[in-house]
Formats: structure tokens, sequence, C-alpha cells
């Protein structure tokens, strides 16, 4: 029995070398094969991205770029444009506030002299009523002055004819009253 366990032992540790042995091997380190086919896959790889793939995403970008100086240039135009359009508008507008202003003076100026005249026109009419109402006033008043005189007359030969008792010669007696009427007007 002992020999069947040494036998056995020694088979055993055989088998156990082998398999220390099989075990041994770096499992980190790629096998020949593995390693030709990812050499393959990889120059597969590469030249798919090199010849296909990236030329289409350089195309991409380059024109994705391309678009994009455009549109900035396109905002740029615009935004000049703007500014002209928007200086031109303040010049017009300006202008109009110009003319604006000149229509207004012109109008102003018109009225003033419209004023003026209406003023002038106005203030011969005043003087013309003045005038033609002073004419009336002296025409009235002569006419009172005459018409008090002959009743002052009337009335002085009259209480003179009644003082005397005998009648007075008007005509010549008038002119007295007159000319101490006159006198005393003065």
């Amino acid at each position: 029995m002992l020999a069947s366990i040494l036998v056995f032992a020694e088979t055993a540790s055989e088998d156990l070398a082998g398999a220390i042995a099989e075990e041994t091997k770096n499992p980190i380190l790629p096998v020949v094969s593995e390693m030709f086919y990812a050499l393959l896959f990889f120059c597969a790889l590469w030249a798919l991205m090199k010849f296909v793939l990236l030329p289409r995403i350089t195309r991409v970008m380059d024109a994705r770029e391309a678009k994009v100086r455009d549109d900035l240039a396109a905002a740029e135009a615009a935004e000049e444009a703007r500014v002209a359009k928007l200086a031109q508008y303040e010049n017009e507008l300006a202008g109009a506030r110009a003319e604006a202003s000149a229509i207004l003076d012109a109008a102003r100026a018109e009225g003033d002299a419209e004023r003026r005249t209406q003023i002038t026109a106005a203030e011969a009419d005043v003087a013309a009523a003045k005038a033609e109402a002073a004419a009336e006033v002296a025409a009235a008043k002569a006419q009172a002055r005459a018409e008090l005189t002959g009743a002052i007359t009337d009335i002085a030969i009259g209480a003179a004819e009644a003082v005397v008792q005998k009648p007075i010669d008007r005509s010549s007696n008038a002119r007295v009253v007159e000319q101490y009427v006159q006198s005393a007007q003065n």
C-alpha cells in the first residue's frame, strides 16, 4: 500500500507539475494569432477611418465652418446695412424736421405779416371812425351851440324886453349875446 500511495503521489505530482507549467504562461501576453488578427483589424479600421470616414467628417466640418463664416459675413453686412439705413433715416428725419421748422417759421412770419396788416387796417378803421366820430361830435357841438346860443339869445332878449318893457332889436343884440357866449366858452 505504501507503494501504491507513492505511485499515486508521483503521478499526482507530475500532473501538478504539468498544470503548474501550463499555468505559468503569462495571461497578459497575447498569443501570436491574436496579435495577427488585432493588427489586421487595426489596419482595416485605420484605412476605413483615413480614406472613408475622415474625409466625410472633414468635408462636413469644413462646410459647417464655411457656413458659419458666410453667416457671420452676412450678419456683418446686414449690420452695416442697418447702420447705413439708420443713418439715412436719421438724415431724412433731420431734413423733415428742418423742413417742418422752415414751414412753421414761414407760416409764423406770414401770420405775423397778416396780423400786422389786419392791425394796421383796424387801426386805420379806428382812426377813420374816430375822425368821423370827432366830426360828428364837432357838428353836434356846433349845432348844440347854435341852438343853445339861439335859445340863450331868445331868453336874454326876452328878459331884456321884460326889464325894459319895450321891444329890442334882435339882430344887433343877438351878436352881442353870441360874442358873450363865445368868450365864456373859451
